[in-house]
């Protein structure tokens, strides 16, 4: 001992140093509650009610791809299966990501950002629609307005779509049945490469 501390030599280092990590490990005991600016949180006003998606986003280069991802990713919404059959009916998917940002889609030249985004970090998927041939389709807390409802959206009654308000159980309080954020989640979305297969199927 040493002015009360303990005099470590070099075969004491290799178990100080397992116990300095093994004190210093990030507590994993329970997920951290976010809150609306870490997950991008968007009002149903804020987009006059409608769900969210790439149909509604100032950076959509309508019909054809996106400023973030560039030309390589194609950026439209799709009916599938291209007809109806005896075991599937047909399903309308609208695309949509994090980047999200409500206004009138590019219906000029085609724009693209300097450094492009990643699709995989950014979220990019396509959403199923309610019905074929809506005005509007994408994202919502509730599904509310022909949006698709997200899986952490809990509300009272068994109708996600008729409840005006609800709880976000990522961000643990009261929302909008048209709010959405970027942690929205679904079941059934298609991620973005198994879009891009099955647009190049219905362009064949």
């Amino acid at each position: 001992m040493s002015d009360g501390f303990p005099i470590y030599k070099s075969k004491n280092l290799a178990k100080v140093n397992s116990l300095r990590r093994a004190a210093s490990l990030v507590s994993i005991e329970s997920p951290p509650i976010l809150d609306k600016a870490q997950v991008l949180f968007s009002t149903s006003e804020e987009r006059n009610g409608e769900p969210c998606s790439c149909y509604n986003c100032e950076f959509f280069n309508a019909g054809a791809s996106c400023y973030f991802f560039g030309p390589g990713v194609n950026i439209r919404k799709f009916v599938y299966p291209p007809a109806p059959t005896a075991d599937a009916k047909q399903i309308e998917y609208w695309p949509v990501c994090g980047l999200q940002h409500y206004g009138k889609p590019n219906k000029g030249r085609e724009r693209f950002a300097d450094h492009l985004a990643d699709p995989d970090n950014s979220g990019l998927c396509w959403i199923n629609a309610p019905r074929v041939g809506q005005e509007y389709g994408g994202a919502n807390c509730g599904g509310t307005n022909g949006g698709d409802d997200c899986d952490y959206y809990d509300c009272e009654g068994d109708d996600k779509r008729a409840a005006p308000t609800g709880t976000c159980r990522v961000i643990q309080t009261p929302v909008a049945n048209g709010d959405v954020c970027a942690a929205w989640k679904d079941d059934d979305l298609i991620g973005w490469r198994e879009a891009q297969t099955l647009l190049q199927e219905l362009d064949n």
